[in-house]
């Protein structure tokens, strides 16, 4: 039959369809009472922060009650974040107590190692970040250390100077036959493709800028990324500034970046305070040098632009 219906001024069949959908609706949704399809105007007027309870309503959701064919009401699950680099296994216990050790560590205090590959070791800390529950410290051979809190205790001064004086103590071998590289004059790079030259200075939190056009089609020449890890001594993995990942980015496509802003943090990668953090103080840009303060020290050094690099990891001061 294809009879108008007098009071809707719609043809049975239109209504037999109309009914067909609504109960394909419930089938599909139970207890959701099929309504009217949202304009576009509608979906534009929510507002963004409001969107998803609108979705929720929309599909039959009330506050205080369930969804679903039974209408049960769950428990909420909060979600905890862990401290960044602890590592995914850490216990709640275990997170507190490296907030608690990170409040009983200044700038300039003495340590010892007491896990990892370093263990036993003495050093000093150069730096300490609230939101990574890491630090960086200074070996006794001079080399720099970037360590979890939960791998250090409270060390001692004269350990420290005296594993200092150790590594300094060079006793020459009398009978040793001195050792002549022999260098292929035609090549001059050494150490996958890395100039022997060249010392390395990568290190995590810094902001750096890629310099080489062939890198990824020229996608990031002459833009800033910031160093996520370290891979190896010239090799290192940088995040973009939409977020994205790079992997494997040889140290020789990068260059040190400058703040312009006084009291911005840089790291001095060369010297004697190599590895310490530092504040801005005086730019030269045509000398292309700096004068910076160090955090430990409070000390006044000037350096070169390839000496320093902006720090953007946030160093207790």
């Amino acid at each position: 039959s294809s009879g108008i219906n007098a009071e809707y001024g719609e043809t049975s069949r239109e209504i037999s369809m109309k009914a067909s959908a609504n109960n394909q609706s419930s089938l599909k949704f139970p207890g959701v009472i099929p309504q009217k399809e949202s304009t576009l105007e509608e979906y534009d007027d929510v507002p963004i922060t409001d969107f998803g309870m609108a979705l929720l309503q929309g599909m039959g959701w009330e506050k205080g009650k369930g969804v679903g064919r039974r209408r049960k009401v769950v428990d909420v699950i909060d979600f905890t974040t862990k401290k960044r680099t602890l590592g995914v296994t850490i216990h709640e216990e275990e997170a507190a107590e490296a907030m608690k050790m990170m409040s009983e560590f200044r700038l300039g205090d003495y340590i010892e190692i007491t896990a990892g590959p370093e263990k036993g070791k003495s050093g000093k800390i150069l730096s300490l970040s609230l939101e990574t529950s890491r630090c960086i410290v200074r070996l006794p051979s001079e080399e720099m250390a970037d360590l979890a809190i939960i791998c250090i205790a409270k060390g001692d001064k004269m350990e420290y100077l005296r594993q200092r004086d150790s590594y300094n103590e060079v006793v020459p071998d009398v009978f040793a036959v001195p050792k002549i590289e022999q260098v292929d004059p035609k090549s001059t790079k050494t150490n996958g493709g890395n100039s022997s030259k060249i010392k390395a200075w990568l290190h995590r939190d810094l902001k750096v800028r890629i310099v080489s056009q062939e890198y990824r089609k020229g996608r990031y020449y002459c833009k800033k990324v910031d160093i996520v890890d370290i891979v190896d001594l010239y090799t290192c993995t940088c995040r973009s500034e939409s977020g994205k990942l790079l992997e494997n980015v040889p140290q020789e496509i990068l260059e040190t970046v400058i703040p312009k802003q006084r009291g911005t943090l840089v790291m001095l990668l060369k010297g004697e305070h190599r590895g310490q953090i530092a504040e801005i103080e005086d730019k030269d840009s045509r000398g292309e040098r700096v004068v910076v303060v160090t955090i430990v020290d409070k000390e006044a050094v000037t350096a070169s632009f390839n000496e320093v690099c902006q720090y953007v990891g946030d160093a207790v001061r």
